[in-house]
């Protein structure tokens, strides 16, 4: 972060080479510079969720193509506020509960598995000793509160190595996609969790989804263990945490059409076909709206 902070201040455009967490930190060290330069993203980390969000497919030379090319655009962000009043902004998605706890397993497995086997043997390992607790999910016209497994809260769709958590997240429509998976057996977390790949976890029963400017999450029995809640792929601390959506809120490097959107849906098209998964063109024609508009004369 104080690298991108004083290169940002020095007036250059900041590129950040690694995984999530890397990326998380060039994009906070560029913020806090007060300068908000331009940012881009080479993904060479386990998960590159963080490029994906703004829709940089996991293909180096193609993010070095994209930044050559210099198409830029404003997109949404979402900044998180914990207990202690301390700050820190992100891209793809603010979680707590059993995925921080996967995310802190992984983070720590790094040495032994890469990519996405990462996270599905620390999600392996978290499903044998996690247990679901009460909580409070405050959002602006809903609100829940019960026990869950985990809640997720989304500017972007995915993370963990391309879990489609918020799968309905777009950088360009001012709010969150949130997520709550409630009650569920171990079991049925280890049968279920894969369909989070194919985007087909959310019309299961214990799934609740919002959208929602503005989300709190704090503990409902003081009593209890609180829930870890991580950024980005960076475990942070306990909840209580307070979120916010900001509309448009930084300018990034990146492609002129959503790839990874597009790659989605030509790698799963056999499934969109049978109707088992949405064929989500209309956040690829969103953006790709948004970027003729910018260029138009």
């Amino acid at each position: 972060m104080p690298l991108a902070r004083e290169l940002a201040k020095d007036g250059y455009r900041i590129i950040g080479c690694g995984g999530d967490g890397t990326c998380n930190e060039v994009f906070n060290g560029a913020m806090s510079s007060g300068k908000k330069p331009l940012v881009g993203f080479i993904p060479m980390g386990s998960g590159n969720d963080i490029p994906g969000a703004i829709g940089i497919v996991p293909d180096v030379k193609r993010a070095c193509e994209i930044i050559a090319e210099g198409f830029s655009e404003t997109c949404d962000i979402g900044l998180a506020t914990d207990d202690t009043g301390a700050k820190r902004y992100f891209i793809g998605i603010g979680s707590q509960g059993f995925d921080a706890e996967v995310t802190r397993r992984a983070n720590k497995g790094r040495k032994r598995f890469n990519g996405t086997w990462n996270y599905v043997a620390a999600t392996i390992a978290t499903a044998t000793y996690f247990k679901d607790q009460e909580i409070k999910v405050t959002m602006d016209h809903d609100t829940f509160e019960g026990q869950a497994i985990l809640a997720a809260v989304g500017n972007g769709p995915s993370y963990g190595g391309w879990m489609y958590m918020c799968a309905e997240a777009c950088i360009h429509d001012g709010e969150f996609h949130v997520v709550i998976l409630g009650e569920m057996s171990k079991l049925r977390v280890m049968l279920n969790f894969t369909k989070m790949y194919y985007k087909q976890h959310l019309s299961l029963p214990a799934i609740h989804s919002f959208t929602s400017k503005h989300v709190k999450i704090e503990m409902l029995d003081p009593e209890q263990q609180p829930y870890l809640f991580q950024l980005d792929g960076e475990v942070l601390g306990p909840v209580p945490v307070k979120y916010e959506a900001i509309a448009d809120g930084y300018e990034f490097i990146k492609p002129r059409k959503n790839e990874v959107l597009i790659e989605f849906n030509k790698k799963y098209e056999h499934f969109i076909k049978k109707g088992k998964t949405k064929e989500y063109a209309w956040l690829i024609d969103k953006e790709t709206s948004r970027a003729a508009k910018k260029m138009a004369p």
